[in-house]
C-alpha cells in the first residue's frame, strides 16, 4: 500500500495533467471552433503524444463533454455572482440573464460544441446525461430567481424557464449571425421585453 503523502503527490500529478489537456483542449477549440477538437490536435497544444491523453479521456467526446461540463460551470457560475448582487428577484433574473448573453457573445465556440454534444445522434447515453445535467445546472441560475419573481412552481415554473432560455439562445444565434443588427433590435432591449411579459408575483 502507498504511503498516503505519495499518493497525493500522484493524485496531485494527475489532476494537474488533466487540466494542462481540458486547457489545451479549449486553446484549440477557441482558436479553430469545435470542428478543430481532436485527440491529435490537443495532445499536440498540450505538448503531449495522443497516447498519453486517452490516459485521462477515453475518446473525444468524453473530453468534449469535460470541457463542455466545465464551460458550463463557469457560465452558471457567473450569472449567479451577478444574480447575487442584485436588490430584488426580478432584477437578479434579468442580471443572471444578462450575463448568460454577455458571456455568449462573439464566436462561443464553447457553447457551439455544447450544441453540437446535444444535437449528436450517437453520443454515449451517459455523456449525453452528463451535458444534460450542466444545461438543467445554468437553467436553475435563471429558475431561482424567476420563481421568486412570478410566485410560478413546478411545470408552470419550468414551462418558463425553457422558454427563458430557448429565448436567450435565440437571441445569440440572431445576434451573432448579424441577424439582429439588420432588424434593428439590440438583443438587450428584446431581452428587458421578454422579461417584462413575465407574470409578475401576485
Amino acid at each position: 500500500m502507498a504511503a498516503p503523502a505519495a499518493e497525493k503527490r500522484r493524485t496531485a500529478l494527475r489532476d494537474h495533467k488533466r487540466k494542462a489537456i481540458l486547457a489545451a483542449a479549449r486553446r484549440v477549440c477557441d482558436a479553430g471552433g469545435p470542428e478543430a477538437l481532436t485527440i491529435r490536435a490537443v495532445a499536440a497544444e498540450a505538448g503531449y503524444v495522443p497516447g498519453a491523453v486517452y490516459s485521462y479521456f477515453a475518446g473525444i467526446d468524453e473530453l468534449a463533454i469535460a470541457l463542455t461540463a466545465e464551460e458550463l460551470g463557469h457560465l452558471a457560475r457567473r450569472m449567479r455572482e451577478a444574480a447575487e448582487k442584485a436588490a430584488s428577484p426580478a432584477e437578479a433574473l434579468a442580471a443572471a440573464a444578462r450575463e448568460a448573453l454577455a458571456a455568449t457573445a462573439g464566436n462561443a465556440p464553447h457553447v457551439r460544441l455544447a450544441g453540437r454534444l446535444m444535437s449528436a445522434d450517437t453520443l454515449d447515453p451517459d455523456l449525453s446525461r452528463a451535458v444534460t445535467g450542466r444545461v438543467i445546472a445554468v437553467l436553475e441560475t435563471l429558475g431561482g430567481p424567476l420563481r421568486a419573481a412570478t410566485g410560478l412552481e413546478g411545470a408552470a415554473a419550468h414551462r418558463e424557464i425553457l422558454c427563458l432560455a430557448a429565448f436567450l439562445i435565440g437571441l445569440r444565434v440572431l445576434e451573432g449571425s448579424g441577424r439582429l443588427a439588420a432588424l434593428g433590435f439590440p438583443a438587450q432591449d428584446l431581452l428587458a421585453h421578454r422579461l417584462a411579459a413575465l407574470p409578475a408575483k401576485g
